[in-house]
């Protein structure tokens, strides 16, 4: 064959290869890892409506504004997970991360309205994402 052909042989598998590594792997592990950093984002910004009893209208509603991100977050990151390539699933294993555990206590966070119970859930969860701790 031409040397020219095999070169656009080679191109055509190494891009195919490219885009199926790119969409089937890449892109996935970005998904969580966003929405990894999603989750602390929404606990700093969120922080102070934990229980709307005695706060003002503003403040109730950004209360749930924080429930309705909460469960949203938790479906996403299931969503995520059920993406992510096998082997990327037995590193984050390997690390100590676990993603499915913080997305069901993310559905508990948002339903708790003690500060105290809130305090201990949130930790639960930035110990199954490995996200930095509050200060």
């Amino acid at each position: 064959m031409d040397s020219k052909l095999w070169a656009m042989l080679i191109g055509l598998i190494a891009g195919a290869f490219g885009y199926w590594f790119t969409t089937f792997h890449m892109q996935p592990i970005l998904r969580f890892r966003n929405l990894r950093n999603q989750v602390l984002m929404d606990f700093i910004y969120y922080a102070q409506v934990i229980n709307a009893e005695k706060l003002n209208e503003d403040m109730k509603k950004l209360f749930r504004e924080r429930v309705l991100v909460n469960r949203r977050s938790s479906a996403q990151l299931f969503a995520a997970i059920q993406d992510l390539p096998w082997w990327y699933s037995h590193y984050l294993k390997h690390r100590g991360i676990e993603p499915e555990k913080a997305a069901t206590h993310l559905i508990g966070y948002s339903n708790t309205t003690d500060y105290e119970d809130a305090h201990k859930v949130e930790e639960a969860i930035r110990r199954n994402l490995r996200l930095p701790k509050q200060t």
